[in-house]
């Protein structure tokens, strides 16, 4: 994976599409994020950038990136990478890549206590609120103090951020209705 330039930078945050991701590249740089889990991954465009973006502004060396997918397992019409694809695209950028099949609350019960202190998490709309629902429970021990976490309501939408209180809120909801199933 050849190193992000200022230029190619630019670009990216002013006419990179879709739109919706350059303030997510914008984020990364002004906070030097240097640990990301993503939901969602499609043909892992956005996951490349991503750690190029992490790799030029972070200061780390090293970048940790897990990424949530449901794969092979995805039961819709749009295209999408193979794990083993996905493993050998990402691979090549130097982070430190971990791809996780599965979906959200499955996956987090597996890696929540192996991602802890994690900078950004970024959801993206290829899984409903519904199925997410459960996976709230996990978040909070895999955040810090200055942890963003981003979700997508609809494709190409705007992400909105979550606080630390919106995080504890669906925490405990989840916790709620675990207890009451």
């Amino acid at each position: 994976m050849k190193t992000l330039s200022s230029f190619a930078f630019f670009w990216l945050t002013t006419f990179g599409k879709p739109a919706c991701d350059r303030e997510v590249y914008k984020l990364i740089r002004k906070n030097k994020i240097q640990s990301m889990v993503e939901f969602g991954l499609g043909l892992g465009t956005r996951a490349e950038t991503m750690i190029q973006v992490a790799q030029k502004y972070s200061v780390s060396e090293t970048i940790r990136y897990t990424g949530i997918d449901l794969f092979e397992s995805r039961e819709s019409d749009r295209q999408v990478l193979l794990f083993k694809e996905m493993h050998k695209r990402l691979n090549g950028s130097g982070a430190k890549i971990q791809l996780v099949p599965g979906n959200p609350s499955s996956a987090l019960s597996r890696i929540a206590n192996t991602t802890l202190r994690t900078d950004l998490i970024l959801i993206s709309a290829d899984f409903s609120e519904k199925e997410f629902q459960d996976s709230w429970f996990f978040m909070p021990r895999m955040l810090h103090a200055k942890s963003f976490v981003l979700i997508q309501h609809q494709a190409d939408g705007p992400y909105q951020i979550l606080n630390r209180l919106d995080i504890e809120k669906r925490s405990n909801q989840s916790r709620s209705a675990a207890a009451a199933a």
